[in-house]
């Protein structure tokens, strides 16, 4: 998959569910004229990835319009055109916080849905019943497919959200009974968890929810669950070791790239290409090359580059994880949890 940032402002930014946001203090770094990625930048990206066969692979999968919140972007119809010559796969994620039907934000997001583009967002109870309960139901009349992010900083959090879910396709129609389904056995789980062990570490939420599907898939609806733990994010715009709700633990994210794979990559309106999802938060040095900027050739010689650094950085991470020296940066520039 690629992410492409089409946009560096959010309407969310640092307020509510938002207060840590990880991408806040990377974005808000680029000049107010520089936010909206414009859809001659998307073409030229458009153009490179073609030339470059680990991307055009990764953009087969899945394209990704992110942010920011890429909704406010006033040329994003014209941008999702674009990106969906490379592939029928295209996605925008929004946070669907828009004040009404008539907003152009929301126009925008239902022509791209009725250019089968897919919309996904992500649940923050503080706006459902006010803004994105009565746009989700037209969502459901637009596309056969969803998913939902659900951010939580304590495991009580995520099953009040499930539970936010579940009232809601519960007034819907017997065509989301799988999604009631798989919603309902995992309220199940987490409602036992939280009996039997409140105070978990990430190991024991891990185990104790082993097996309980996230994704479903029938004939007439597709629907998946990503659930993401909060971070603490300091005034330098770098995030914590710990996820909020298991504060004892690492957090730790494994890097594909030391296994000889890349799977997905992050590229900034700005045309900077990064390792994974690393949005600037993760503050990992190597880099990709610039998109917009760099050749073909240029990229690719700058991602073996990269790669090195990066697996000589993740064995030098697991030494200091085994040697009580987590959470030490290495001189390869690797974020300390990433391994």
């Amino acid at each position: 998959m690629i992410n492409i940032f089409a946009e560096a402002n959010c309407n969310r930014y640092v307020r509510d569910e938002c207060q840590y946001c990880h991408v806040y203090e990377p974005l808000m770094q680029i000049p107010k004229s520089d936010w909206h990625l414009m859809p001659e930048q998307a073409q030229v990206m458009v153009d490179k990835i073609l030339q470059i066969e680990v991307f055009r692979e990764l953009a087969k999968r899945e394209i990704n319009l992110t942010g920011g919140e890429p909704s406010q972007n006033p040329h994003i119809v014209e941008i999702f055109k674009i990106f969906r010559k490379l592939t029928p796969n295209v996605r925008i994620h929004t946070n669907l916080d828009i004040s009404s039907a008539t907003s152009p934000r929301w126009q925008r997001l239902v022509e791209i849905m009725k250019l089968s583009g897919r919309v996904d967002f992500t649940l923050y109870p503080t706006v459902w019943e006010s803004r994105q309960k009565a746009l989700l139901k037209e969502i459901l009349e637009l596309q056969d497919e969803l998913i939902v992010n659900m951010i939580f900083e304590k495991v009580p959090d995520l099953l009040s959200q499930i539970g936010i879910l579940i009232a809601f396709f519960e007034e819907r129609d017997k065509k989301y009974e799988s999604v009631l389904s798989l919603l309902g056995a995992y309220r199940t789980k987490l409602e036992s968890l939280l009996r039997e062990n409140p105070e978990c570490d990430e190991g024991a939420f891990l185990k104790h929810m082993e097996g309980s599907e996230n994704y479903i898939c029938t004939d007439n609806f597709t629907f998946g669950l990503n659930m993401i733990p909060g971070f603490y994010v300091d005034e330098k715009g770098e995030r914590a070791m710990n996820a909020q709700p298991f504060p004892r633990d690492i957090n730790f994210l494994e890097c594909t790239i030391p296994r000889g794979t890349i799977e997905i990559v992050t590229v900034q309106q700005t045309g900077e290409i990064t390792p994974c999802c690393d949005v600037g938060n993760l503050k990992c040095k190597p880099k990709f090359g610039n998109l917009l900027n760099d050749s073909p050739g240029e990229i690719m010689s700058q991602i073996e580059v990269s790669r090195e650094k990066i697996v000589s950085g993740a064995l030098k991470n697991h030494q200091n994880i085994n040697s009580g020296k987590a959470g030490e940066w290495v001189e390869e520039g690797i974020p300390p949890y990433c391994v």
